[in-house]
């Protein structure tokens, strides 16, 4: 490792690697009758993703600090090619098949965003913070074009609370708040398709939304609950089993922990997520600069929001907005660039000045 790394972050990857094979076993109770090849190819995207992960130790810390504008504007180019050359499935743009695998360029945009931000933010002048909330904008409105109001409402979030726990002056972030409630209010009534808009406001009142846009919810939530305290046992799912809840292998994988393995099994995995979370709001605290410590901010903020609205939408308390939950989901470009994210929280403990008691 280069002379940088003066420590080694070992729990996070441990816990990654947990939570990637829980997500194998569940991954295969939904796929085993259907598709089997998900399981294979997810476990290639598992050891592709790890090697990954262990690799951003390896960046030199100047490089990766003067990369932010260029990887900025190769997620936009690719976000803009994909409208036109992507993929189309269940009537979204949002993939370049790339034979061996699918490429979600909005994943590599997360990645991107938070190392630009980070960046621009850490010297949190009036122009930075502007310039910041500008460019997350642009990306927020190309992912929205595809469409995939989960992820560009993730990354608004994700550029919220980093701006938050920055060093801006509060009355400019006063400023961009009310412009951004003015552009939601529009977006919601104006911008948005209405099966989008019945999307957000279904587990409100999923009953009146049953056999449309909540169906898929009620589902869930009736999957979740049949699991009782110990649930039904692997491989033991009906609801699973049947495909009552459709897409259980991406959105909705939660439904199928929640059957086989009950609310201990589901416990338990809130508990590794909790965890994950824990060990980079330690990796926060002994940062060795306001970069490190804002793009640390930043991936808290995306387990954090992602883990919270995919397990809330399966449980009914949180609109369906599509995202996977991390390394337990099918999806490799999603699987990769959270693990790109963690290696960036375990590069930043390597070159933290900050006191050994982060690794007790």
């Amino acid at each position: 490792m280069p002379w940088e790394n003066k420590r080694f972050e070992l729990i996070l990857p441990i816990l990654v690697v947990c939570l990637m094979i829980i997500g194998s076993l569940v991954l295969y109770s939904a796929t085993r009758e259907s598709n089997p090849s998900f399981v294979r190819k997810q476990l290639i995207w598992d050891g592709i993703s790890i090697c990954t992960m262990f690799s951003m130790l390896f960046v030199r810390e100047r490089y990766l600090k003067i990369a932010g504008k260029a990887l900025y504007f190769v997620s936009v180019f690719l976000l803009i090619l994909v409208l036109f050359y992507g993929t189309v499935s269940g009537g979204a743009r949002r993939w370049f098949n790339l034979r061996l695998g699918y490429f979600q360029p909005s994943e590599f945009a997360r990645f991107a965003l938070l190392v630009f931000n980070a960046t621009l933010l850490s010297e949190p002048t009036k122009k930075n913070l502007y310039t910041s909330f500008l460019l997350t904008m642009v990306c927020v409105g190309l992912i929205a074009i595809e469409p995939d109001l989960g992820t560009a409402l993730l990354l608004f979030g994700v550029w919220f609370f980093t701006a938050i726990a920055s060093q801006a002056r509060s009355k400019n972030l006063i400023k961009l708040m009310i412009l951004t409630l003015v552009m939601t209010v529009l977006l919601f009534f104006f911008g948005l398709r209405d099966y989008q808009r019945e999307r957000l406001v279904s587990f409100l009142n999923p009953g009146k939304y049953a056999q449309g846009s909540a169906y898929n919810m009620l589902q869930s939530i009736h999957t979740v609950g049949s699991g009782g305290l110990f649930g039904r046992g692997f491989l033991k799912g009906p609801a699973t089993r049947l495909k009552f809840v459709p897409k259980n292998h991406t959105d909705f994988i939660f439904s199928v922990i929640g059957e086989e393995f009950g609310f201990l099994g589901s416990v338990t995995l809130v508990a590794l997520y909790f965890l994950l979370c824990w060990r980079i709001e330690k990796a926060v605290k002994v940062a060795k600069d306001e970069f490190w410590r804002l793009l640390c901010v930043g991936v808290l903020a995306t387990f954090s929001l992602q883990v919270f609205i995919n397990i809330g939408m399966c449980m009914g308390i949180a609109p369906i907005t599509g995202l996977p939950l991390p390394f337990v989901s099918y999806g490799g470009s999603a699987t990769l660039f959270l693990s790109v994210l963690v290696g960036l929280v375990m590069k930043s403990i390597a070159v933290a000045k900050g006191g050994v008691e982060l690794l007790s």
